[in-house]
């Protein structure tokens, strides 16, 4: 497998998004064959991919060997009207659920085809999408019932604020915090 640092990295915003919305749908599609996640099935994603890249901060990084799509990472900043932060467990405090619109960068999805996991490709399309970023800090969610994923995640940084279940159907989540 090609090494993480001569993967070619692209950039992607709200303006190109309509341009990649088959790839993170067939990228997740792979990555999720077999899955029994409520929120796996390709039309349940295209959902979500539709509502994040229909934000106006919507940020996506492609990592590329080649011609080949290894992976990718997306999010956007939390709005001042965000409801992110309401149903985690245990409740936090007004302050640290305060959002600006440019306060949080919400990570959303970071997926990996199988033949380059544990090759330092996650860590490196991550690092991208946050590259130069102007958000204090970054959140995402992670299955509870994934504790290597929340390990990573907790290598790079990431700490645990609590557990979420954001909407009905939703798995139980480990909302996870890094401070820049």
């Amino acid at each position: 497998m090609t090494a993480p640092t001569e993967l070619e990295l692209r950039r992607y915003g709200h303006t190109q998004a309509a341009g990649i919305r088959g790839l993170l749908l067939d990228v997740h599609d792979e990555v999720y064959e077999g899955v029994d996640d409520p929120l796996a099935p390709r039309d349940v994603f295209a959902g979500f991919v539709d509502r994040w890249t229909g934000k106006q901060d919507f940020a996506c990084v492609v990592a590329y060997d080649r011609t080949r799509p290894v992976g990718y990472a997306y999010g956007a900043p939390l709005s001042a009207a965000t409801t992110w932060w309401e149903k985690v467990e245990p409740a936090l405090d007004a302050g640290f659920m305060a959002e600006t619109g440019t306060r949080t960068f919400a990570l959303s999805e970071l997926m990996i085809r199988t033949p380059w996991r544990g090759t330092g490709a996650s860590r490196l399309i991550h690092d991208e999408l946050l590259r130069g970023r102007p958000e204090e800090r970054v959140t995402l969610l992670v299955h509870e019932e994934h504790p290597k994923v929340r390990a990573l995640y907790e290598s790079w940084g990431y700490e645990p604020v609590g557990v979420t279940r954001p909407f009905a159907g939703a798995p139980v989540l480990c909302a996870m915090v890094l401070i820049r």
